[in-house]
Order: structure tokens, then C-alpha cells, then sequence
């Protein structure tokens, strides 16, 4: 079971302008803790993977210290950054999204019932 969502974040440019990009937000019930945010932009995707505990604390309060970091800039405005080796990748995005893909998911896994299955994640990495 999964929860999925299309949206579009505001990829934020070095000087500040911004440009579309369609994302889609997932949650699979298998991987409980983990949020997977596809970004399509230019004819290829990028995929990053995240810690669901991370997104929710990240609508809150800045959260991540690493490859991803979320935080409030307003009510309404949330900040995400992407770190890769070269560069920052940075989006803002509506808080009103975020929160209704994660009420999703918590209703489908709510805390504290997440189980991670280490035999099936065996045999799917050991294919």
C-alpha cells in the first residue's frame, strides 16, 4: 500500500527567481520510514529518499544536517535543500501540500507502528 501525490515545488535559482518543477511525493507502507520525492525537470528525474520522522519535523522546526534539509520560512512556505557534491539544490514549496501527503501517510502507517522487515529487504537487495 502506498500513498502518491503530484505537485509542483518552486526550485529556487541562485539569484532568487524561481521555476516549476512537478514532483511527486511517495509513501510506500513497505519502507515505513522513508518518504521517496521524484523531481522532473528537463526530460530526467531525480529521485531523493528521506526520512518521513525528518519531514515532519521539518514542517515544524529546521530539521537535517546532511544531503536534506527542511524548514518553515513562513506559515505557508517551507524551505527544502538537496546537497550533493557540487552543489545546493534548494525549493520552496506550500506547507498545506507537505502536511496533507504526510497525514496520508501517517493514517495508511501511524508512528510508532512502522516495522522494517529485514528478511524482505534482504532478498530484494540480494536478487
Amino acid at each position: 500500500m502506498r500513498v502518491a501525490s503530484r505537485t509542483v515545488f518552486d526550485f529556487v535559482r541562485p539569484d532568487g527567481s524561481t521555476a516549476p518543477v512537478e514532483t511527486e511525493l511517495i509513501y510506500q507502507a513497505e519502507d515505513p520510514f522513508a518518504v521517496t520525492m521524484r523531481f522532473h525537470a528537463g526530460g530526467t528525474v531525480a529521485t531523493w529518499i528521506m526520512g518521513r520522522d525528518l519531514v515532519t519535523e521539518g514542517m515544524s522546526m529546521r530539521a537535517g544536517d546532511g544531503d536534506v534539509r527542511l524548514w518553515p520560512v513562513s506559515s505557508r512556505v517551507l524551505r527544502l535543500e538537496l546537497v550533493s557534491d557540487r552543489h545546493v539544490t534548494a525549493f520552496r514549496l506550500p506547507s498545506v501540500t507537505l502536511r496533507k501527503f504526510l497525514d496520508a501517510a501517517y493514517r495508511l502507517v501511524p508512528a510508532g507502528t512502522e516495522r522494517f522487515d529485514a528478511d524482505a529487504f534482504l532478498s530484494t537487495v540480494l536478487r
